[in-house]
């Protein structure tokens, strides 16, 4: 076995009888799916009419014969067809006899279901600050902080959902620069004009994107009133249309034949109204010229970068189903029959939301992270992303400071199928200024699939061999959303909390570890993958090494990182 550790023999044959019978449900690429919704940030939602569902497990290692884990990133692929982390193999047989210590992990997001029953004795617990006294007992400059900090709202309780995206604040700038007939220097006149070609060309995009999901929900609708003026048809699905088609009445067959025929590029009805709500929210709110929560919710001085005390204390904001989602990875409470297994026992969850559906204010991020840093966050995940970053030198100044105190800063790599190394997102590892070398404890992560095939790198996955530092699973997660419910995402939003999850797992039975080893053993002690060639993101018809697809070749394995540190 390559990772030098042993298990019974009677173990091995179970896990083995249990791989065989995994290999029969083999999924396809996530993107070549008619149920994929994208979304802006670091996730895609599956909208797959047979949803994962959760289950109890008696026996975690061995489930596979009875049902699909929606939690398969904790599974071995060393003794499954599985490609996880091996989180359940750690737990069952690796750890060490020391007692393990609370490791603190910010979650900066959406906001945090801190009530889901599966999260709710996961919690980092600000013990310095009496709840809800109106007062801030610790004298950290945040009133009544207990789980966390919301930098998206104010001190009346109101938050911001929906705010607009950075390319339609930067355009703004820029408009309101030629309104004042204000000198701009020719770099920054190049920048300029490279923000409305993509302003104006997304709006662009998005507007006849709209146009014709309308035309085709119209169609749609049309042939379902063809259909209910003579049957009352229940089921208007591909597969529930097809009793129709060899009905008597003509018009209803023909009707029905229609519908099946636009399926075939819509999919269905939800799937229409998917698309029909995720343009008009594009237009309505991220790209709109007018609209400005932050000004009428926040009410914070956004041109004083340095500024901190705004926001709330309500860490779960309007909805929080992405950072739910992302706790739910990292520290869902193990063995509790509910739900999923979280990767790390030992795990206390700070929720600090700051992503809105919009794009991140840089101001946030920066505060963000040093709330985080000041408050013993050891480990800081990010699972969001944007194309620009108009005050970067603030964000890289909160950056290194997490890095002196040691923070390990996990971040998604993204997912518009592109090379990082040609095209950066933000925030990123590198300073804007040169002279500044890049954070040392930071790690970009991509997100790989179920199966060691060519689709093992997920098709929306970033990748980068010179900046995306190891992949992770990312491909039809479960995990848990806000009311005590779960659900399946994918996106790089998910494989960033497995590295967090598997390092706070570490970290918790190794606390004499520094960050920058860590991050080491994280990369070095990847699952690589010498033979395997993969679909290329960004040119699907492709083949490359799986090894050219970031810095460390490799998925990352928690059984080999706990073989290592056991040998060592």
């Amino acid at each position: 076995m390559k990772n030098g550790y042993k298990l019974s023999a009677l173990a091995i044959a179970i896990m083995v009888s249990s791989s065989v019978s995994a290999n029969v449900n083999i999924e396809p690429d996530p993107m070549n799916s008619p149920f994929i919704k994208d979304v802006k940030g670091n996730i895609i939602e599956d909208y797959s009419p047979q949803p994962i569902e959760p289950a109890i497990f008696s026996m975690r290692m061995f489930s596979e014969v009875a049902v699909e884990r929606g939690d398969w990133f904790n599974m071995s692929a060393n003794y499954s067809s599985f490609q996880g982390v091996g989180a359940d193999i750690v737990y069952d047989f690796m750890l060490p006899p020391r007692k393990p210590q609370p490791i603190i992990v910010a979650v900066l997001d959406s906001g945090v279901d801190i009530d889901h029953e599966d999260l709710k004795n996961k919690l980092w617990v600000n013990e310095d600050e009496i709840p809800n006294n109106g007062i801030d007992d610790d004298n950290n400059g945040y009133i009544d902080d207990v789980h966390g900090w919301n930098f998206l709202g104010n001190s009346l309780g109101v938050n911001v959902d929906h705010d607009t995206v950075e390319v339609t604040r930067e355009y703004k700038k820029y408009l309101a620069l030629k309104e004042n007939n204000d000198w701009i220097s020719p770099e920054k006149l190049k920048y300029y004009q490279g923000v409305e070609a993509d302003y104006l060309e997304n709006v662009e995009r998005y507007t006849s994107a709209l146009e014709k999901v309308t035309e085709a929900t119209e169609e749609a609708n049309d042939y379902k009133e063809q259909i209910l003026d003579v049957v009352d048809h229940k089921d208007f699905t591909v597969e529930g249309l097809q009793s129709l088609l060899g009905h008597p009445n003509s018009e209803v067959a023909e009707a029905a034949k229609g519908l099946i025929s636009l399926f075939e590029s819509w999919y269905s009805f939800d799937y229409l109204a998917s698309r029909t709500n995720s343009y008009k929210e594009s237009l309505d709110y991220h790209y709109n010229l007018d609209f400005d929560p932050r000004r009428d919710v926040v009410m914070d001085d956004i041109n004083n970068p340095w500024e901190k005390g705004y926001g709330n204390n309500d860490v779960k904001g309007p909805v929080g189903a992405h950072g739910t989602h992302v706790a739910g990875i990292i520290a869902a409470e193990r063995g509790n029959g509910l739900g999923i297994d979280g990767m790390a026992n030992h795990a206390q969850i700070m929720a600090v939301r700051m992503v809105p559906n919009g794009d991140e204010r840089d101001k946030d991020i920066a505060n963000a992270v040093r709330y985080a840093v000041d408050n013993g966050a050891k480990i800081i995940n990010m699972s969001f992303g944007k194309n620009y970053s108009p005050r970067k030198s603030v964000v890289d100044h909160a950056f290194r400071y997490a890095a002196r105190k040691g923070v390990l800063i996990v971040h998604s790599a993204g997912n518009s199928k592109t090379d990082n190394d040609i095209k950066p997102s933000f925030p990123n590892r590198y300073a804007k200024h040169n002279w500044s070398r890049p954070i040392s404890t930071w790690l970009d992560v991509g997100a790989s699939g179920k199966y060691a095939d060519d689709a093992m790198v997920a098709s929306f996955s970033n990748f980068g061999q010179e900046t995306v530092d190891v992949f992770a699973p990312g491909y039809r997660v479960l995990s848990s959303t806000p009311g005590n419910t779960y659900a399946a995402y994918s996106g790089t939003s998910m494989a960033a909390p497995v590295v967090s999850g598997v390092a706070a797992l570490v970290w918790s039975h190794y606390p004499d570890l520094t960050a920058q080893e860590l991050k080491q053993l994280l990369m070095t002690q990847s699952r690589t993958y010498p033979e395997l060639l993969v679909k290329k993101p960004s040119s699907p018809t492709e083949l490359v090494p799986f090894s050219t697809l970031s810095i460390s070749g490799g998925i990352v394995d928690a059984e080999a990182i706990f073989a290592k540190l056991e040998n060592r």
